[in-house]
């Protein structure tokens, strides 16, 4: 059995901006709404870029897998809410209710492209987390060789 990974973010916060640090790097997030830094994204932003990454580090791993060299990928994401669960009713979930994913994979055989999108779905975790959650993700993927 292979040992559990562990992630560690400590975080700072001063009115709605956030200043994050990990073992590697650093990052912030601030929401303009509420007179957050406007060039800094906000948290829903990095979490759609956390699943876009997690995806891409999958991606990666089964490239490896396979034995192919040269797999780049490109994805175009959207989260919807319903702001009024954020505002407080208690009746309405205040998380993404859809993202929509458009991917772009090459350097991965045509054939592979519906068995690729269910093996990183099956395997990402952050992708998994969103499907537990109920979040609806409508997937288009486009995948060729080159």
């Amino acid at each position: 059995m292979m040992a559990d990974m562990t992630f560690v973010v400590d975080t700072k916060a001063r009115g709605s901006e956030a200043y994050h640090r990990t073992a590697t790097a650093e990052f912030s997030c601030a929401e303009t709404r509420q007179s957050g830094d406007e060039s800094k994204p906000n948290p829903l932003e990095l979490l759609l870029g956390s699943l876009t990454g997690c995806m891409t580090v999958v991606l990666q791993i089964i490239a490896a897998e396979r034995g192919w060299p040269n797999v780049e990928a490109e994805y175009h994401a959207e989260g919807a809410l319903d702001p009024r669960g954020l505002m407080g009713d208690p009746n309405v979930a205040p998380f993404f209710h859809t993202i929509t994913l458009q991917v772009r994979v090459t350097g991965v055989p045509d054939s592979q492209g519906p068995w690729l999108q269910q093996e990183v779905g099956r395997r990402c975790p952050v992708h998994r987390l969103m499907e537990a959650a109920g979040v609806h993700l409508n997937e288009s993927w486009h995948v060729e060789s080159r």
